[in-house]
């Protein structure tokens, strides 16, 4: 039976050569556009996130803000697992090689971020490797 579909509340831009440009026209460089596979895209740890309660974004340095999408009632690990697998298919099909988040009461929001090539680089774990928000297990750990 397949599962139904997740139903979030999103607002993403696509990360792309005319949105690189901008960036570079405002002294932001060391952006690329290469696609990033949404197994490589990088989970930030919780907790620090460009965008203040308003829902504003904040300055930022070393990243861009591409969007965000919140869900509320997430129950359990693997419908989190699940989410982020998912996620990490929106973030790359958008352009992003980040995605941080943070959570308040039962609702989580996610952040798609474009990351400089270097910091992206440099936070990279190992091939084949997999990241996973704190005190979530990756599948197969138990």
């Amino acid at each position: 039976m397949a599962e139904p579909p997740v139903k979030l509340d999103c607002s993403i831009r696509y990360w792309n050569e005319h949105f690189k440009k901008e960036k570079e026209h405002d002294y932001e460089t060391g952006y690329s556009t290469t696609k990033v596979a949404p197994k490589d895209i990088a989970w930030l740890e919780p907790g620090a996130s460009p965008v203040n309660r308003l829902g504003q974004v904040l300055p930022t340095h070393g990243f861009v803000v591409l969007g965000w999408c919140k869900k509320g009632n997430i129950t359990n690990t693997t419908e989190l697992r699940n989410l982020m697998t998912k996620l990490s298919k929106v973030a790359s099909d958008h352009g992003a090689n980040a995605i941080s988040y943070d959570k308040s009461g039962t609702e989580m929001r996610f952040y798609f971020l474009r990351q400089k090539d270097a910091i992206y680089a440099a936070g990279k774990r190992g091939k084949g490797s997999t990241a996973s928000p704190l005190g979530v297990p990756s599948p197969g750990s138990r």
